[in-house]
This record gives structure tokens, sequence and C-alpha cells, in this order.
């Protein structure tokens, strides 16, 4: 007999969670669906006397074993093979509305949130996850990722960050990360550090890498602004993140690994490129820049890339300069020959940087904009991209023209486009009776807007809750698979949902 598991977790790609129900119909106690669960889902089996409480039920003629367990929240059964030992990795992209929020939880249970929208729902998400209202076990630390400094990308962490009246527990941070431009109040450059101008380019330098760096920020500035308001929520020591930064997770066959911002060094010291001489342009270009790694998995999560930052990185990992050659080709006397020259330079190009940065799971920067490169969506190259963006913004994301072109760039004859939007397709609240009541709330969110990503590094399934309940199922759920002998990820349709 196998060892007896006390906490087990769901086998791929999903498992029927079965239990034993009245039927309308015949009034009589049927043994039927209750719920689906995915793939790493957590499993509590039942064990008495040393072994699982096992019961035997009658299917198609013939006698089939279950044991009883608890997973999501309810009561039910499982056969023994469909729960297996080892934890996956989790990767959620919660539905924050409009802006970014991700959280990601390791096989061995190290908890990072990187980017937490502008508004509560990352917070009413943890609570709901944790029950933070009447648990007895205060959640697991959290080491915090700032993208950059735009509101929807940070603000959210404020109640985060800070203690909450009416919960049994309350958060602890470990780290705050960030891309190191601690920005203070004010429209000019220079509110992001300190602006210089070296060969004729201008940069922002005195990078906050340290806590002693930002600590020693505070002092000189005159008026913090929001953004410090939110970091100062919080007493956890806060480090910069670039090029060159140790990875923030590296362990068995799993590493989060930094790969920008791309500073410049100018005379012994960082410095980051001004971008259009435009302010939200610098800080979003900079943004932090993950990869992380699992098994054969690539994801990439690039906050809110935008062109000038783009044509950068794939200089930077080429060592080719794209803007230039796109410059070239827009010349109206350029010659037949040194047209398909320079476009095998391009070529070159995307081909090198997707070396470091190519993906096979890529958020897309910037919730949609149409603010991006071509170059740079064919140097990423995914099968699965998955946009974070809200309803009521100004902006239109994700733009048309940015679904067209990252489904001309993905690979693979079915890529595959999520978006937190769309998998939630009603309205972020929903306006309820009692005002002062948050559960549908929650729910609207947490439920039926997040993009589940689960692997152990072979096996990949992303999933988004069903909006109405069908036979048997409760998610509609898409699969990779690695092929040895090809040596990439292919999309496997979940036959049982078509």
């Amino acid at each position: 007999m196998a060892a007896i598991l006390k906490t087990g977790y769901a086998v791929y790609p999903s498992v029927s969670l079965m239990g034993f129900k009245i039927d309308s119909k015949t009034k009589k106690k049927k043994f039927s669906f209750i719920k689906e669960l995915l793939f790493g889902d957590y499993i509590k089996p039942y064990i008495e006397e040393k072994d699982y409480v096992r019961i035997k039920v009658t299917e198609k003629n013939q006698e089939v074993e279950y044991i009883k367990v608890r997973c999501r929240n309810a009561d039910g059964y499982i056969k023994e093979s469909e729960m297996q030992a080892e934890r996956i990795l989790e990767v959620n992209f919660i539905d924050v509305g409009q802006g970014d929020g991700c959280h990601v939880v390791t096989p061995d249970d190290k908890h990072f949130l990187i980017d937490a929208g502008g508004s509560d729902n990352m917070y009413r998400y943890l609570k709901w996850r944790f029950n933070l209202k009447t648990a007895k076990v205060a959640p697991p630390p959290f080491s915090i990722v700032i993208s950059h400094s735009d509101t929807d990308h940070y603000n959210g962490f404020g109640q985060i960050f800070n203690k909450t009246d009416g919960t049994a527990q309350q958060f602890s941070i470990k780290k705050v990360y960030h891309n190191g431009m601690v920005e203070a109040s004010g429209s000019k450059l220079n509110s992001l550090g300190t602006e210089i101008t070296y060969n004729k380019h201008k940069y922002i330098t005195d990078l906050c890498d340290t806590n002693k760096d930002y600590q020693d920020r505070l002092k000189k500035i005159e008026k913090a602004g929001n953004y410090i308001n939110v970091l100062e929520k919080t007493t956890a020591p806060k480090e910069a993140l670039r090029l060159g930064s140790k990875p923030i997770y590296d362990k068995n066959n799993m590493k989060m690994e930094i790969m920008g911002p791309v500073a410049v060094n100018i005379e012994g010291k960082d410095a980051l490129p001004v971008i259009d001489s435009d302010k939200g342009k610098t800080k979003n270009g900079h943004s932090v820049i993950i990869k992380l790694t699992i098994g054969h998995l690539r994801l990439f999560l690039g906050g809110d890339l935008n062109t000038e930052s783009e044509h950068h990185l794939i200089q930077h990992y080429s060592g080719i300069d794209v803007a230039d050659i796109k410059k070239k080709l827009k010349g109206k006397s350029l010659k037949e020959s040194k047209r398909k020259e320079l476009e095998a330079q391009l070529e070159e190009a995307i081909l090198k940087a997707r070396e470091s940065l190519g993906a096979d799971i890529a958020k897309s920067c910037h919730h949609g904009s149409a603010d991006f490169t071509s170059e740079f969506l064919q140097v990423l190259n995914p099968i699965v991209t998955v946009i974070s963006s809200g309803d009521e913004e100004p902006h239109v994301h994700p733009r048309p023209d940015t679904l067209g072109t990252i489904g001309k760039f993905s690979r693979g004859e079915r890529s595959l486009i999520f978006s937190t939007e769309l998998a939630r397709s009603s309205k972020e609240f929903v306006e309820l009776q009692k005002s002062n009541s948050t559960k549908k709330r929650e729910r609207t969110v947490t439920v039926y807007g997040m993009i589940n990503v689960r692997t152990d590094g072979e096996k990949v399934i992303i999933a988004q809750k069903l909006e109405k309940p069908a036979a048997g199922r409760s998610w509609d759920i898409h699969k990779l698979e690695w092929n040895e002998e090809k040596g990439a990820f292919e999309y496997n349709q979940y036959l049982k949902y078509e």
C-alpha cells in the first residue's frame, strides 16, 4: 500500500470532488459532482487508525474506491490516485481592476506579491484566501516587488501594509523591492532621483539600492508624495532591483531572475536613461523585469515597458541598435539590397535577445497598451499572454492593435490570450442592499477575474473560473505540455471542455 499522506495536492490537470447529494427529481441520495479541483489544489484527507477514510461506490456496474477529503472549503471524495505528494508552483494574476497584481506561491510555500493594483482588490483577495477574519494561523510572510511607481501598480499595497482592525490575523512583510527610483512629489524628472547629462544624454542617478540609500533620500526630499507614503506604511527594508541583482528566489529547479531595468554605468555610478524627456515614460520604461523559470517553463513579468525601453532592452541583450535600424528602414531612397541587409540585422537582434528574454507565458506590458514594439513581442514569442486591465478606465485597454499583434507574434497554431477583465465579464463591484457588505465584491474579483497558472515545470494549466456552473466542471482549463523531442511546450486542448 502507498504511503498515507497527511496532506496532498490535486493531480494534473484537475480532479472532480464527488459527494452525496439529494437528487432533485428522485429525491434519493446520489453520488455526484460537487466541484472541480485544479492541479496543485491543497487537499486534506481524513485519516482514521492510520489509514484514509475509504468508501466504495458502484459506477457503471463496478465498485470504485474513494477516499474522504477536504478541499476548497468542502468535504467530499476523490480517488487515491488523484492526490499527489508534491506541491507545485502557483502564479495567480489577480483581477485588480485597472493595474497589475500577481501572487506567486513557490513549491516550498514562499509568497511573493508583484504589484497590487491601485485599489483594495489585492487586499480583498488575500483576506479571502487566508481567511484573515477568523484564521487561527497567520499568513506566511510576503516579499513585495513594486515594478515601478505608477499608482495602479503600488497603491493597493497601502491596505496590505497597514494593520487592519476587525481581523484575527495581520500580514507580515519581509522585504520591499523596487526599481531604484524612489519617487517624491512633483512633476519634474528630478522627483525620481538626480537628473544628470552625460554625452548629451540625460540620466537619473542616485538610485536607492539599499535601505540606507532609501532612508538617506527621505531626509533630502522636501515633500514625500503618495509613493513614499505607501512605502512608509511598512518598516520592512527597501531594496532596488535591476540587471545584475541576485535572483530574489533560487531553489531546486525554480529561479526568479532580474532582467531589468538595465542601468548605464557613468563614472562608476549606475544611472537609468531618461526616456523622451518624460517622467511617466521614464519610470514606466524602467519597470522591474522578472524572468521566472521552473523546470522547462519560462514566465516573463515586465511591468509597464514602452517602445523606447523595449528598444533599449533589445539593444542590451543583442548588441544591435534596433531603433537605428528601424529609422533607416523608413528611408525613402533605400536600395533593396540595403533593405534586406537591415532586415537581416533586425532578425538577428530578435533571435539574440530571445535567448535571454524568450518566454512561454508572458504578462502583457502596460495592460495591453499600444505603446509597444512588434520586435519585442517577437523576442518574447510566448504561447500564452496574460493581460491585466480594468473596466472603468479611459485607455481602452487592451488595445485592438495590441491584441492582434500579440496573436501574430505568439508561437503555435493556437496561441492563447487571457484577460482578467474578460475572465470576469461583469462589473468589478456589485451594488448591494447592505452597503457595508463586501462578500459579493470579494467574490466577483477573487473568483471570477483571476487567471490561475499552475505548473511543475513539465505540465502547465492556465485556468479561469466559469461564470455559470456546467455539468461536471467549474473551470475553463487550458494545458501546456513539454515535448522532449521538439524541446518546446505545446498547447494541448482540454477536450473535456469543448
